[in-house]
């Protein structure tokens, strides 16, 4: 399965889930922060967390970590959120670490193996640094996410 990004030079934000480095496209982050207090209000499967106020808009909030199948950790005021842009609105995904930004090199990019459960959500697999960067497809990370409607236009606004 060819993308975008295997023939071109892409930037992304890296940062870790557990021991495994992964990327978001730096066109899809608006912005990194420390976590801050949010309304908790999870949904029926646990994945969205609750919602926070940033800047006046409501934003859902979801742990990576059940995302990709990773057990939960507890948050501390160090812990990270990477607000995205998906195609739903902004989400703010709480992550173990951010790392950097990073140019992602035009044909070092693979597929990842269908085998692999996070297959259908990744756009490609690159070597860096002499290990491997999953660069994830925020929207269908976010797919069997049911994200609340608050603070979400309408879709005929």
């Amino acid at each position: 399965m060819a993308t975008a990004y295997d023939t071109q030079l892409a930037s992304a934000v890296t940062f870790r889930a557990g021991p495994q480095r992964y990327a978001l496209p730096i066109e899809r982050v608006r912005e990194i922060q420390k976590i801050v207090a949010f309304a908790e209000v999870p949904d029926e499967n646990g994945t969205v967390l609750g919602m926070v106020d940033i800047r006046g808009e409501i934003v859902p909030v979801v742990d990576v970590r059940t995302l990709i199948g990773l057990p939960l950790e507890l948050h501390t005021l160090e812990t990270p959120m990477i607000v995205v842009r998906s195609s739903v609105g902004p989400v703010a995904l709480i992550v173990d670490a951010v790392e950097t930004v990073v140019e992602l090199p035009a044909g070092l990019a693979g597929a990842a193996p269908e085998m692999h459960s996070l297959a259908s959500r990744v756009l490609a697999v690159h070597r860096l640094d002499d290990e491997l960067v999953f660069l994830l497809d925020i929207d269908a990370l976010l797919e069997p996410v049911d994200l609340p409607d608050e603070g979400r236009p309408a879709a005929d606004e």
